[in-house]
């Protein structure tokens, strides 16, 4: 049986958009169909030396019977990934947000990825694409989550906002973190 996930990709090295629409292409070789994706959104690194911009976005997708193959297929969708420096700019990055009714505290995948709450934008993406999932099980709907935490000037009604059935497209939406 094939399982959802929330996945976010990023870019901040090379052609950008380009970067995130091969993730796109890689993850559909692989067996995973997206459902729907947020638009893409500019954003300042967090915690991290200084370096280039981010190009994000974040899509619900299905294909994995299990979080580890969520994990496998994100990795394989980066493809070769060097870091050398933790933090650092990257080509490519794909991490598994969310996947539905799991949880995680694996050091290779924790389940809700930690950097949910932490990031506007991938709040207000999971708000977006899955608002009744839960953080953890028994946890707070995110779309609940995201009402009560999402900083000024990221807002669940910005009008330019990627809707589930859309797909690719670039535009700056909210604030510079």
């Amino acid at each position: 049986m094939a399982g959802r996930a929330l996945l976010a990709l990023g870019s901040n090295l090379g052609p950008r958009e380009r970067n995130l629409d091969l993730a796109w292409t890689h993850l559909a070789e692989a067996g995973v169909r997206v459902l729907a994706a947020t638009q893409r959104w500019n954003t300042a690194p967090i915690g991290a030396p200084p370096q280039p911009d981010y190009l994000n976005q974040l899509l619900l997708a299905e294909g994995r019977p299990d979080p580890w193959g969520w994990l496998v297929a994100a990795q394989e969708a980066e493809g070769e990934r060097s870091r050398l420096i933790d933090k650092g700019p990257r080509r490519l990055d794909v991490d598994v947000i969310l996947v539905e009714g799991e949880e995680s505290s694996d050091p290779r995948l924790h389940l809700p990825h930690p950097a949910l709450l932490e990031r506007p934008y991938l709040l207000l993406g999971a708000a977006l694409l899955v608002p009744r999932w839960r953080v953890g099980r028994g946890g707070p709907a995110i779309l609940e989550v995201a009402r009560k935490s999402l900083p000024p000037g990221w807002c669940l009604d910005l009008p330019n906002q990627m809707l589930p059935g859309q797909t690719r497209g670039s535009q700056r939406a909210g604030p510079a973190l």
